[in-house]
């Protein structure tokens, strides 16, 4: 009686899977179309060589790591608003044993001009979440 009944739960859950995801021409995950959230990204003033040119002129090297030859990337993210001011600075990685240069890295984005920001159908909007690498390089 109970492998009767085991037996035919399985039938039942085959058939069920094979109606259900097996229809010609459909895909049994549909796609949901997601609008882009701007047109034109955030940006800094002057464009990117303009953004090496801000770090080259203001990151201080903390001595520590510039003493133990440390250099790298740290990355970070943060919103940017429709005033092109940047909040919610986090960082996302950084280099191994330098905990002073994400210091350094989170110093120099908050006291950067305002960006340029995004807009969405020429209207300026917010970004949540734009990321961003700070070099560190040892002269």
């Amino acid at each position: 009686m109970f492998n009767t009944i085991v037996k035919n739960i399985l039938i039942f859950l085959s058939f069920i899977a094979n109606f259900s995801f097996a229809q010609d021409g459909e895909n049994p995950l549909p796609y949901v179309h997601q609008e882009a959230k701007f047109d034109t990204a955030p940006r800094f003033p002057g464009g990117e060589e303009a953004m090496m040119k801000y770090f080259a002129d203001n990151i201080i090297y903390p001595q520590p790591e510039k003493t133990k030859g440390l250099q790298g990337y740290v990355s970070l993210k943060f919103d940017v608003t429709k005033d092109g001011k940047i909040i919610n600075i986090m960082a996302t990685n950084g280099v191994p044993g330098a905990q002073n240069l994400v210091k350094e890295a989170i110093r120099i984005i908050k006291n950067m001009p305002a960006w340029i920001p995004a807009n969405k159908n020429g209207i300026a909007v917010d970004v949540i979440e734009y990321n961003l690498n700070v070099p560190f390089k040892i002269k």
